[in-house]
């Protein structure tokens, strides 16, 4: 399902498995004030990860909102150097933190290859009308503070469901219909814009429970704990994935199919507009650097259809 990927810590072989299907991967360092020595840990693990030299690979993220959780900054600094120095430059090395950490500390901005900016809306209390714009407002405010250095959205999404105490707001409810609308809108803009971004997060996590708060934090997943896809990613893939067909001949069919980079799909038919759809014709699998693949199907004995639909394989 997705291209790229970014963790939250080293201590696993999570890139050596997105080299082996073929995912872009960063890695993160996993920082912490409150556990020093773990934060050790995770730095010489991601120098190790790097120093595989994975093809997959594509950048090392040094710290996962250290500031926010404390950490000093000159150290995260020095972090970043180090990582830098010990993997002889093979990679860019960047963080992770909140626009407002990045925005207040330039010197770690400066010292980064990169930076993902953590942006969430819904802790902002911005409705979700105008949360995807607003998201794609804030990181064009990092772009502006700090021209020519590559900003990604390194987290961002609505919650599906739980409690909050914080605040009590009609317009900034954690719902599934709300996260499918921020997914689509927020897709949407950042694809225009050539934004990378990342979506938090894969599946809801029941083990956060935020004293003071409730439960929220435990339903940012676009999938439940199961790993069955929550209503709003099937609606957004739904809405989000098309054919149109290109050419016509006596023995062939070309279609421009709406597909994303990388991942896998099938396409499958029928003989008929209300009969059942067959097994697979054939798979196939994203083009890359771009969102839509063209795929031509042959009137051979197997494939003499007539009507066709592609799907993505999870």
């Amino acid at each position: 399902m997705a291209s790229e990927i970014t963790t939250y810590g080293t201590l696993s072989n999570i890139a050596g498995i997105c080299s082996i299907y073929g995912v872009k991967c960063y890695p993160c360092a996993y920082l912490s004030a409150q556990f020093p020595a773990d934060g050790a840990n995770e730095i010489n693990a991601l120098i190790a990860v790097a120093n595989q030299n994975y093809p997959t690979t594509v950048g090392l993220v040094v710290g996962s909102e250290a500031i926010l959780q404390g950490y000093n900054a000159q150290t995260l600094i020095s972090n970043i150097n180090y990582v830098r120095m010990m993997t002889h430059t093979n990679f860019p090395v960047g963080t992770r933190e909140i626009p407002s950490n990045l925005l207040n500390n330039p010197e770690v901005v400066s010292n980064s290859d990169f930076v993902m900016a953590d942006i969430y809306a819904y802790w902002a209390q911005i409705s979700i009308s105008n949360a995807a714009t607003w998201t794609i407002q804030q990181w064009q405010a990092l772009t502006n503070a700090f021209p020519g250095k590559r900003v990604l959205i390194g987290e961002a999404n609505w919650p599906t469901g739980g409690t909050n105490t914080m605040f009590n707001n009609p317009a900034i409810v954690p719902s599934v219909a709300n996260q499918a609308i921020f997914l689509s809108q927020l897709v949407s803009m950042a694809n225009s814009n050539h934004i990378e971004y990342f979506i938090f997060s894969e599946r809801d996590e029941l083990w956060k429970v935020q004293e003071g708060v409730g439960t929220v934090e435990q339903h940012w997943g676009l999938t439940d704990t199961n790993n069955v896809k929550k209503q709003s990613l099937v609606d957004f893939l739904s809405a989000n994935f098309s054919m149109n067909i290109l050419s016509t001949s006596a023995n062939h069919l070309t279609m421009a199919v709406q597909t994303f980079e990388g991942d896998a799909y099938s396409l499958i038919g029928k003989t008929n507009f209300f009969g059942n759809w067959q097994n697979s014709l054939f798979t196939f699998t994203g083009a890359s650097g771009t969102n839509q693949t063209i795929i031509t199907v042959t009137n051979a004995p197997n494939q003499n259809s007539g009507f066709y639909e592609a799907m993505q394989d999870f």
